[in-house]
């Protein structure tokens, strides 16, 4: 039998008042910010949850930003094609209109001049930034895509970015797929640069269709560049036949123009759902999150004031316990 001592009933005292004081301090810090989990003790398998969620919406956080900066390069992206589009197709119009031989060689050469300004506004444009990073360069996006010549210098690959957990889309277009024809290609020679009136040149390389280009095996593809300077070319030279020749190759990158600019249209729609998709997914984690995590407000109340309660009665039970000594049981 167990012997009771002034100093048990102390040490029990201090026991049951630390105790009910706990529980009422902890109920009042989940009353001031409304948290059923402010710890991980309070619900180990709610916390995992709610640690899990969390992460999930700063993924999503970051996703948003990869969306948002994917969104704003293919849409660069597009406003440039659009543009080339546009020059390629004023080129187009000026080359039927020279392509027959009802013009002078005067009025051929004031429209080369005009042509070669459009390979030069081309070139401009092929070398366009979005901050300091190139469009075309494939991945070496610090890398001039053009020079004075039109030779590409990027590479030939993409740069994709997650939107998504392990969804990847590309964001950029490399020079070689978009300036470039699919064919053969014509190589770049001495006699297709640009040269004074009145100089004879042979162009015949630039009227051929890509599958006359075909020369040991070599593979090789013309450029928008290698077109406009042949037909500057062709002006300059008072040619109809080589004019006549390129109009299918320029409807071939006007095409190719369009086919890119539908496949950005593509991506963009498919940034555009995964958005939304982002947008609900963190409602959904946010409403779960909540569930776990959130107090019942009129439930925490009631348990307040039963504790309170308690810590009073608790106080009153001890106050009567220390005032008791020995002398009241000896009247």
């Amino acid at each position: 039998m167990s012997r009771v001592t002034e100093n048990s009933a102390v040490n029990s005292i201090n026991y049951a008042v630390g105790k009910s004081k706990g529980k009422v301090e902890d109920l009042q810090i989940k009353g001031s910010n409304l948290k059923r989990v402010s710890k991980p003790s309070d619900d180990p398998i709610g916390n995992v949850e709610v640690m899990a969620l969390r992460s999930q919406n700063v993924d999503a956080e970051q996703y948003l930003r990869n969306l948002n900066f994917a969104k704003t390069q293919l849409s660069y992206t597009e406003n440039i094609l659009e543009e080339m589009t546009d020059i390629l197709v004023k080129a187009k119009e000026l080359a039927i209109g020279q392509a027959s031989s009802i013009y002078s060689p005067e009025i051929r050469v004031g429209v080369s001049k005009e042509i070669h300004q459009m390979r030069q506004q081309m070139l401009g444009i092929a070398n366009k930034r979005m901050g300091n990073r190139y469009l075309f360069s494939g991945q070496k996006i610090l890398t001039r895509p053009f020079d004075e010549q039109g030779k590409y210098q990027g590479d030939q690959n993409k740069i994709n970015i997650e939107i998504n957990k392990d969804v990847f889309i590309p964001v950029n277009l490399n020079g070689s797929d978009l300036f470039f024809s699919k064919g053969k290609k014509i190589p770049q020679k001495e006699d297709t640069q640009l040269t004074p009136p009145g100089i004879e040149v042979n162009l015949d390389n630039l009227a051929r269709t890509p599958a006359s280009t075909e020369t040991a095996g070599e593979e090789v593809a013309v450029s928008v560049f290698d077109e406009l300077r042949g037909l500057e070319n062709a002006l300059l030279t008072d040619n109809p036949e080589v004019i006549q020749g390129l109009l299918e190759r320029l409807d071939q990158s006007i095409e190719r123009m369009i086919t890119y600019r539908t496949e950005i249209g593509a991506l963009t729609n498919t940034i555009t759902n995964a958005e939304t998709n982002i947008e609900k997914t963190k409602l959904l984690n946010e409403a779960h999150k909540s569930r776990i995590e959130d107090a019942d407000v009129a439930e925490l109340m009631s348990d307040l004031q039963k504790e309170q309660a308690v810590l009073q009665a608790t106080y009153r039970a001890s106050s009567n316990l220390m005032n008791t000594s020995l002398m009241d049981f000896l009247k």
